[in-house]
């Protein structure tokens, strides 16, 4: 009996010895994530005035380190603006930064959409070579160059009820999406008529040169492109005019202009280079210069009002680098 007794008593102490260290343990984690918390950047963010959502915000989008560095110092209200602005790509934030301590005027929304399509870099500086695998959607720019020997292998004459002048050509996918158009606005009674589409290497380059050598570099550089950066190689350009008006310096007040404004995007064409937006595209604004994208990236993009390049650099190239972060993981 005696024995029983003295087992039991070895349980119960066994027992309470368990739920003791349960206990120590349950409330030396605590302790120490307690104290891990408080010496945390989340924890030191907070204490410099960042709101919860604000440090979910900082923890998405930047390194351990950077998080430590913003944890020491006052209240950063502008890496705040940058990472909340709607066209923020992740990648570009110290470009975002850097251009505004040098641009403190220039309101954040605007340093995004400079940053975003390589803006904050010289013309002609900065090359990245085209992806000529996206088709229709490929850039073409001041930064974005083709190959000298890259022509289309789909490209087709269009019938000269389309265009005045010499012959022109355009991809397959293009000349038809035009024809549609034509033939929209010819109901409306807005003849277009095309005098420029696909430009070699070549004819680009003298084209480029006659400007040089009559107004100089950076005026030419306003009303043409170097050759290799050139649209017109893509074979998914053409400037438009009707046969009521060929003229760029009256164009933009035309019927045919307004028609084009209005619907060229349900055709799957844009403007190109809009007024106002001369900072983004680095031309002059050209009211007959028209980009076949495809219906639905052009409506996109007229829906959203934003240029190729903005539209390019957010929904094409950082959706691109998204989507392979995500699948790596």
């Amino acid at each position: 009996m005696a024995k029983k007794y003295k087992l039991k008593k070895q349980a119960k102490y066994f027992i309470w010895t368990i739920i003791g260290s349960i206990i120590v343990i349950i409330i030396s984690t605590a302790i120490y994530k307690d104290y891990e918390y408080k010496h945390s950047a989340e924890y030191n963010l907070g204490l410099r005035g960042y709101t919860d959502q604000e440090i979910k915000l900082l923890a998405k989008n930047l390194d351990e380190k950077k998080l430590d560095e913003l944890s020491t110092t006052k209240k950063n209200e502008t890496i705040i603006e940058f990472l909340q602005a709607k066209y923020f790509i992740k990648n570009n934030l110290d470009r975002y930064l850097k251009y505004y301590e040098d641009n403190k005027k220039v309101t954040i929304d605007d340093i995004v959409a400079i940053v975003n399509t390589n803006n904050d870099y010289e013309f002609y500086t900065h090359d990245i070579k085209s992806d000529t695998k996206k088709e229709e959607l490929l850039l073409c720019n001041k930064f974005y160059k083709l190959e000298n020997d890259y022509k289309p292998d789909d490209l087709v004459t269009m019938k000269n009820k389309y265009y005045y002048g010499e012959a022109q050509v355009l991809r397959e996918d293009a000349y038809e999406a035009f024809i549609d158009m034509w033939t929209a606005a010819n109901e409306e009674g807005i003849y277009l008529i095309v005098n420029s589409s696909y430009r070699d290497y070549q004819t680009q380059e003298e084209l480029y040169n006659e400007y040089k050598e009559s107004f100089g570099t950076a005026q030419a550089d306003s009303v043409a492109s170097r050759p290799g950066y050139s649209e017109h190689q893509t074979g998914l350009s053409a400037d438009i005019f009707s046969k009521d008006n060929t003229s760029t310096k009256t164009f933009a007040n035309s019927n045919a202009y307004k028609w084009l404004v209005e619907n060229s995007y349900k055709y799957g064409f844009i403007l190109r280079y809009p007024e106002g937006k001369e900072n983004l595209t680095g031309y002059s604004f050209e009211a007959w210069h028209y980009r076949y994208v495809g219906k639905k990236v052009a409506k996109q993009v007229h829906d959203k009002n934003l240029t190729y390049e903005e539209y390019y650099a957010y929904y094409i190239e950082n959706a691109k680098k998204v989507n392979s972060k995500s699948k790596g993981n």
